[in-house]
């Protein structure tokens, strides 16, 4: 009977006791999840993985793997954040919440969706998009959608910076609803529970691996870089939506022994 209780606390940790079901505020959460996700999912795949980036996180990495061996990028997703999900359940506990776990199924559908249905192309990119029977002036210059044989002349930098907007909006909207997306930050989550790493230097190190490992792709030091700049505007637009407490305030809030 006992242990019947301790699970039933434990599941009821998953839920956010300060938003009543079917509640304005219940609402008005996972509907900032639902869109925040789609919007995550649509700049990954319209902006990031065309241009083989890599900003952090499982779909940062999911993108280097499917440039390297052309599966669908949904798998990935799914393979990489279903084992660090349940290690995070695990080890931290039930911290993680139903919108969080609510964001990370969604993704998965989300990208399954737009892959399926758009596909890999750019929304950006300079003229038209050809066959590789047409580009042979500028093949070196081009990039090419998955392995289908087309091409497209990228512009690296608007494609980034709007990447990192789209990124930021979604992302910023999944933290104000008070979830994550997963993925890596479980990782620097557990190596700072362990060890005497802050959290926040752990996303840099975790992220900047993910970032880096986009030269793999095609040895050019120019698609980590962008990815880095891609992440510090979307750190920069998340902060926009979730402003962080300062100091200040954080230590007025705190209650003044008598």
């Amino acid at each position: 009977m006992q242990k019947k209780s301790k699970i039933g606390a434990w599941f009821a940790q998953l839920n956010d006791s300060t938003e009543k079901f079917g509640s304005k505020e219940w609402f008005k959460a996972y509907g900032m999840v639902v869109l925040g996700t789609f919007i995550f999912v649509l700049g990954d795949i319209m902006f990031a993985n065309p241009y083989h980036l890599a900003p952090g996180g499982t779909y940062g990495l999911s993108n280097v793997l499917n440039a390297l061996f052309p599966w669908k990028l949904s798998f990935y997703v799914v393979c990489l954040d279903l084992p660090l999900l349940i290690l995070g359940l695990i080890i931290l506990g039930p911290k993680f919440g139903v919108k969080t776990l609510l964001s990370v199924f969604l993704g998965y559908i989300f990208t399954y969706i737009l892959e399926t249905t758009w596909g890999y192309a750019p929304f950006l990119h300079v003229g038209e998009i050809v066959n590789s029977n047409s580009l042979m002036p500028h093949e070196g210059m081009m990039i090419e959608i998955g392995q289908e044989g087309r091409y497209f002349f990228p512009d690296y930098m608007l494609n980034t910076v709007v990447a990192g907007v789209v990124y930021g909006l979604g992302i910023g909207l999944i933290f104000k609803a008070g979830a994550t997306s997963g993925g890596s930050d479980i990782i620097s989550m557990i190596i700072h529970k362990y060890t005497k790493i802050s959290l926040g230097t752990m996303v840099i190190i975790v992220d900047g691996l993910i970032s880096l490992s986009s030269f793999i792709i095609n040895q050019d030091f120019r698609f980590p870089l962008y990815s880095v700049i891609l992440v510090y505007i979307e750190g920069k637009v998340i902060d926009m939506i979730v402003p962080p407490v300062k100091k200040d305030k954080q230590e007025k809030e705190v209650p003044q022994k008598a």
